[in-house]
């Protein structure tokens, strides 16, 4: 949960929340930013994808880590995972060849969801649009936020492509979310002010700086290029 006593008044944050509706109502982009440990950057993560509530979602996850996609901690037990759940992993083009010469140990713990594999930039970003629009074909019209995309992490990405088309394609992937009303956010473990972030973050609404201080997990959100601010505040740990 929210400290309360980090905001620096009442009206500031009715103010803030009240953005935040709107960001909500008509999609929004996040950058998850800092260097953390995983079990926060988790959380953050299960937020951001509509946990706990009882309105429907639709969700894309993205892995360009080579990490599984580890749903179980990722959605509530109820979800029907083959209907609401899209998978989508990128491998590097050496990483790629590795798994095909050693066998894959990726595993997904829901065996109904079978993620679609791509190896470049251009495919990731297919692929997503394309997880989207099945979306939006199998349903009437996609409520406000009932879209929820989560890429797990840009530095591979940057690392094989660099930070201009990385750049082209954050913009192109949050056009594809906002024209859903969705919400999308991905991971970057780098601090706010670092040069990367600093080139990113224009492109996104919401900036999430994550911190750990005395063992406990704290988070900055900061609105249109740091226009408005949350301060610090401190989240209890599941």
């Amino acid at each position: 949960m929210f400290s309360r006593n980090d905001w620096s008044s009442g009206s500031n944050e009715e103010r803030f929340t009240e953005e935040l509706s709107q960001l909500k109502r008509r999609g929004a982009s996040v950058l998850v930013v800092g260097s953390v440990r995983a079990t926060q950057r988790r959380d953050v993560c299960r937020r951001l994808l509509g946990e706990a509530t009882g309105q429907p979602r639709r969700r894309v996850l993205a892995s360009t880590t080579g990490d599984s996609h580890d749903i179980s901690h990722l959605l509530d037990g109820n979800v029907d995972a083959a209907e609401s759940v899209k998978l989508v992993n990128y491998a590097t083009q050496a990483r790629s060849a590795t798994a095909s010469e050693t066998g894959s140990k990726r595993s997904i713990p829901l065996d109904e969801v079978s993620p679609v594999e791509t190896t470049t930039l251009a495919d990731l970003g297919i692929a997503i649009s394309s997880a989207i629009e099945s979306f939006e074909t199998s349903s009437d019209r996609l409520a406000p936020a009932e879209l929820r995309v989560g890429i797990d992490s840009l530095v591979p990405l940057l690392e094989e492509y660099g930070t201009e088309r990385v750049f082209k394609f954050v913009h192109l992937t949050n056009g594809r979310a906002r024209a859903t009303d969705g919400m999308i956010h991905y991971h970057l473990p780098l601090d706010r002010d670092s040069d990367v972030v600093s080139v990113l973050a224009p492109l996104f609404d919401i900036v999430i700086e994550l911190r750990e201080q005395n063992g406990v997990f704290q988070e900055r959100w900061s609105i249109h290029d740091g226009d408005q601010t949350s301060g610090w505040v401190s989240i209890s740990q599941p």
